[in-house]
């Protein structure tokens, strides 16, 4: 068995390295760049993670070969070099896309995504050691495992009111009110409850609370300042 794995994790280290070389090829060919700046972002931070910051000495995967830690650490760095030519590709052919679906600045386009490339680090860097500690973490309440599932919703939720906003370009079915309430009805009441409580043993999650703030408070200005410009009081919009 252990010989079908280490044959597995080798064709996963050169599939995925093709993989990223014909999205290098594709993009510079094409003028355009080949992968989600989401999945970008997920992926290049796991690699950086965990070639230099959390390295793989020690686990039970790095026990299979000899140096098997050192060879993982080197694969991943070859893997985050390919990903940051990627990146490079996003940054030198993407705007025109998100300018022309959402219409957006470009400085708007830079914020969102340094800010996706820091949730997503900070994800990687927090989610293996939270993980680690499931079971005393939990300690088998099913609800304190739901309030993870929830913040990691109000995440994603959090993020599509703003892209449905710039996708729909006006404040159709919006309201501040709706902005403000939702600001406060996640990130600040339960979430300085899970952070007072948790402390930093509960850094992933917070890493999710921190991400429903930061965009609470954006789509909160973006509403406020879209209906400002339409002659709307934001206060009595219901």
């Amino acid at each position: 068995m252990q010989g079908y794995t280490i044959a597995a994790y080798h064709l996963a280290t050169y599939t995925w390295a093709l993989c990223y070389i014909a999205l290098i090829y594709r993009g510079f060919k094409d003028k355009s760049y080949g992968m989600p700046i989401v999945a970008l972002s997920l992926n290049l931070s796991w690699e950086l993670v965990f070639a230099l910051f959390i390295p793989p000495y020690g686990s039970a995967d790095a026990g299979l070969i000899p140096h098997g830690g050192l060879k993982a650490q080197i694969i991943f760095l070859v893997w985050a070099t390919l990903d940051l030519v990627i990146l490079y590709t996003y940054f030198r052919y993407g705007y025109p896309y998100f300018q022309k679906s959402y219409g957006i600045s470009k400085a708007t386009w830079l914020a969102f995504t340094a800010g996706l490339m820091v949730f997503s680090f900070a994800l990687m860097l927090t989610g293996g050691d939270f993980f680690r500690q499931f079971t005393l973490y939990f300690n088998n309440d099913q609800i304190e495992g739901a309030k993870l599932i929830a913040f990691g919703q109000n995440a994603l939720m959090s993020i599509s009111f703003i892209a449905l906003y710039y996708l729909r370009g006006n404040t159709d079915g919006q309201s501040f009110t709706i902005a403000w309430s939702k600001w406060i009805g996640t990130s600040m009441t339960g979430g300085i409850i899970y952070i007072l409580d948790r402390g930093s043993d509960g850094a992933f999650v917070i890493t999710f609370i921190a991400c429903v703030f930061v965009c609470d408070v954006y789509y909160m200005q973006l509403i406020y300042r879209a209906l400002k410009r339409q002659g709307i009081n934001p206060w009595t919009r219901f």
